[in-house]
């Protein structure tokens, strides 16, 4: 995260420094030097030891230590991965979005993530329109739920945020990734008409105004209508008996759907719940589970089901993530 960098250094990321000076050398050459400023990296790693690699497709490799053992679970649990691949291609165009093309300051750090719209482009043309529109769904619904939780504070709801004196990960959500995915969707509905684009769409109510802007879109997905219809206990079964989402290595649809397997009080799935909040560690996807289990009354066999993983699995989280979990579980229970 922004507000966490790990370790200063020059890195492959580097902003490239004005020219500082310049000598001549004689025989019409020249050296100039360059202002290299070091700056925090998001991501710095290090793979020390022996280490082999099996091939798991033609342009794709998994590295390990070099155990046979090691290197075959290593590649067993990539294998299936491709419905992850919208987290592949988030990633890959923040090489245009975030790292060649950046926001000057993190109160438009909105701009860093207008990988979200070429993220869904990308897993429409990969994967068809269906998919991309239950993504896209499952985004407004994440979108919507910001909105509640910021009802009394809307200032965090605005693209463009003003976060002197703010703690950034008490205000953490998804406005930054879903309103401005619909401020681009908005754009790109708008632009078979370019010129004059800003009198048709208000820029300033976008980036600086609260809440949901009146020209956005709820998106149309038949799978995401169907998952919102079906929220009782018989029904939940049936649905992912016949759309298999429980066992889904894409997080966002799993963890939508476990939402609202436990808000249909189907303990069937309360097994995937507790496998699923001791496997991952992202605030993404802990935040709404542990809500879900803990908000609302008349909850107490989940509440202290929440508690109970939560105690067990908290040395697996990030110390942020343990923070944010401990303070929805004290609010709830």
């Amino acid at each position: 995260m922004p507000g966490h960098p790990r370790q200063a250094g020059p890195c492959s990321r580097e902003c490239r420094g004005a020219c500082d000076d310049s000598l001549w050398c004689g025989e019409g050459r020249v050296v100039e030097e360059f202002v290299m400023e070091p700056i925090p990296p998001y991501l710095f790693a290090f793979a020390v030891g022996e280490l082999g690699f099996r091939e798991v497709g033609p342009r794709t490799k998994i590295y390990s230590e070099a155990v046979p053992g090691v290197l075959d679970a290593a590649a067993k649990e990539f294998s299936g991965t491709e419905e992850m691949i919208k987290v592949v291609a988030h990633e890959l165009a923040h090489s245009w979005t975030g790292n060649l093309i950046t926001n000057k300051t993190n109160d438009h750090f909105w701009l860093n993530e207008v990988s979200q719209h070429m993220q869904r482009r990308i897993v429409e043309a990969v994967q068809g329109k269906e998919r991309a529109a239950l993504n896209i769904g499952i985004g407004w619904k994440l979108l919507v739920e910001d909105m509640e939780r910021f009802k009394d504070n809307m200032e965090f709801t605005k693209l463009k945020t003003n976060q002197q004196g703010v703690d950034p990960d008490d205000v953490y959500s998804r406005v930054p990734y879903e309103k401005g995915f619909q401020f681009l969707w908005r754009i790109e509905r708008q632009a078979t008409n370019v010129p004059g684009i800003e009198n048709h769409i208000d820029l300033k109510v976008w980036t600086e105004g609260t809440g949901i802007p009146p020209d956005a879109m709820e998106p149309a997905s038949d799978i995401y209508a169907e998952i919102v219809s079906l929220a009782n206990e018989f029904k939940v079964l049936a649905l992912d008996a016949r759309h298999r989402l429980s066992e889904s290595k894409d997080y966002e649809v799993k963890v939508a759907f476990l939402q609202l397997a436990i808000a249909s009080r189907c303990s069937n799935y309360y097994s995937e719940v507790e496998k699923t909040l001791k496997e991952v560690g992202r605030m993404q996807y802990l935040r709404p589970l542990y809500k879900a289990l803990v908000q609302g009354t008349g909850k107490e066999e989940e509440k202290t089901f929440a508690k109970r993983v939560f105690s067990e699995a908290c040395s697996c989280y990030h110390p942020i993530a343990q923070g944010v979990v401990e303070a929805i579980l004290v609010k709830h229970t």
